[in-house]
């Protein structure tokens, strides 16, 4: 599951490597005593997408065990919200959002259980993978909390089945504040067009980043700096001399561009063009000789500030991570792939590689998935001690999962204030958190057919602009039931029910914790007109719902 400086993988990890053709991955081993938080099961990966035009992607599937599912009156969640079977997928709906069909997260504990700290919510923004497939759950940005129920969902799809897709959805800072960010577009063959979003505490989206220059911002990074701007990828398609590496003298290519943006100005601060420093030759996708084929021979996929003047930025197709100069655009290393400036100890070869950050200064952390086409066992999180005085890089900590998961694309690593891990298996419909000694504390899973670009763990303070919603329908012990939500309010600790004869004249019958997304309160009375009240720990109120005159 883990290594420090050994591991199983690093013997079949050489400095070198060839090539390995596609295969059924390892089987799966089973993840031991758990806790299970919701409903169990291990998937799979399913064979390769061609049909889909994602040449060697893959997503899961069922391992033909019997998965059980909840009642109506227990979601996973731990609310009145039920879960759904669908053909491919399960979604979660509930009594006072039936516009909301989010997809259901299993979630299960392993040994003590993870440390949540201040990093207390999960972001993701799941999505179907393939169009052949089908889902019953919504895609879009969403929220949980480390029991795997919902905090907040905004769903993209629209009532004829089409929608932007969103990716990239975490907590970051803008003038000095906390914002939810994510990038929204069309997507197809690994790359996006579209724009980056900045949404604050209410929800409500306060600026819109765009790329400079004809160019449209990629899915891969919208990341804010502390200046205030934002980095973006985007790829340019254009021609160049591909007979060195086996294609045409004038052959379609896309480069991967950085562009760096005042976010209030929509000012270009600086940019960067793969293809000005880093020939084709280097990547490990090769031309064809038909004039109508493009080649992606970099793929960027991240972007990470090193200092003030470098930047980290990964490419996938070349298998590496290069330290560019921002002042000249110089490569000052790379590291991976088939030119490596360093000398690689055993497991610290990686390829397809995303997610490439530093965790300090000599430290970095890179999701290497080793797939599509495959070329290990496994993808492994991985945590490199790189010194550039030196040119080395040894590996200081693998994470795999249990199941061998071996995830074709996407995927994120990240270093939690509890110093605990916290991985995204991409393609892969699973998340992990690990403890500081690398043992899996938590596990994740969306339903089949459903992934998220990058899932993170972060701290969130979320104040929708709106009021909480409120239903009632009468229960068997000749009262009523009422049901009391609010998307996306995290400091709701209790909710406060009135109902009466009058409008005029409610009086409170009950207050109860909040018990997920939604919350079911059982009253002695048929109304008919009730509502609720979200107060915070404190007693304070949050706001009101509606009065509502149930009919029943």
């Amino acid at each position: 599951m883990t290594t420090d400086n050994q591991s199983d993988d690093q013997t079949d990890r050489q400095t070198d490597q060839q090539d390995q053709p596609d295969g059924p991955r390892a089987t799966r081993q089973r993840l031991g005593r758990r806790e299970v938080l919701g409903l169990s099961g291990v998937v799979a990966g399913a064979a390769a997408l061609g049909a889909a035009g994602l040449v060697g992607y893959r997503i899961g599937r069922s391992d033909g065990t019997a998965t059980s599912r909840v009642s109506a009156s227990a979601s996973p969640d731990g609310s009145s919200g039920t879960a759904n079977p669908g053909t491919a997928s399960t979604a979660t709906s509930f009594r006072t959002r039936p516009d909301l069909s989010p997809p259901e997260v299993i979630m299960t504990r392993a040994g003590a259980g993870p440390k949540i700290g201040s990093q207390k919510y999960i972001f993701l923004a799941p999505k179907q993978y393939t169009a052949t497939g089908t889902t019953s759950s919504q895609s879009g940005p969403m929220i949980i909390d480390h029991a795997g129920r919902l905090v907040w969902f905004s769903p993209t799809d629209s009532a004829e089945g089409q929608s932007d897709v969103v990716m990239d959805f975490r907590p970051q800072t803008y003038r000095g504040r906390p914002v939810l960010t994510w990038w929204e577009g069309t997507s197809a063959n690994g790359y996006g067009t579209g724009t980056g979003v900045i949404a604050d505490s209410s929800y409500t989206k306060i600026a819109t980043v765009n790329a400079v220059g004809n160019l449209q911002a990629d899915l891969h990074e919208f990341l804010i700096t502390a200046r205030n701007t934002a980095y973006l990828t985007a790829y340019r398609r254009t021609t160049t001399d591909l007979t060195a590496a086996g294609g045409l003298s004038k052959g379609n290519v896309l480069s991967g561009v950085v562009q760096e943006i005042d976010i209030a100005t929509g000012k270009l601060l600086f940019s960067w063009d793969s293809l000005d420093h880093v020939d084709p030759t280097a990547s490990y996708v090769k031309p064809t000789t038909n004039p109508g084929d493009t080649l992606d021979y970099f793929h960027i996929n991240s972007i990470f500030e090193l200092d003030n003047d470098t930047l980290l930025i990964s490419s996938r197709n070349t298998w590496a991570v290069y330290a560019v100069a921002k002042s000249s655009g110089r490569v000052l290393w790379r590291l991976g792939g088939q030119h490596s400036d360093f000398h690689h100890a055993t497991g610290t070869r990686f390829e397809w590689q995303h997610h490439a950050t530093q965790l300090r200064p000599g430290r970095l952390m890179i999701f290497d998935n080793a797939s599509a086409p495959a070329q290990e066992r496994q993808s492994r999180a991985l945590l490199l001690d790189v010194d550039t005085k030196s040119m080395t890089v040894a590996l200081v900590r693998a994470l795999t999962h249990p199941a061998g998961l071996l995830a074709d694309s996407q995927g994120s690593f990240q270093h939690l204030s509890t110093g605990e891990w916290f991985v995204g298996w991409g393609a892969e419909p699973y998340f992990s958190q690990f403890s500081t000694d690398g043992t899996l504390v938590l596990d994740g899973k969306l339903p089949d057919n459903v992934q998220s670009y990058r899932t993170l763990s972060g701290t969130w303070t979320g104040q929708p602009g709106g009021k909480p919603v409120i239903t009632a329908g009468t229960n068997a012990a000749r009262g009523s039931t009422v049901y009391a939500s609010w998307n996306g309010a995290t400091e709701v600790a209790q909710w406060t029910v009135l109902a009466g004869s009058k409008q005029s004249a409610l009086r409170q019958l009950a207050k109860v914790p909040r018990a997920g997304f939604e919350t079911g309160v059982a009253v002695d009375s048929t109304g008919p007109y009730f509502q609720v009240i979200g107060v915070d720990v404190h007693g304070a109120e949050l706001g009101r719902s509606d009065v509502l005159k149930a009919s029943f």
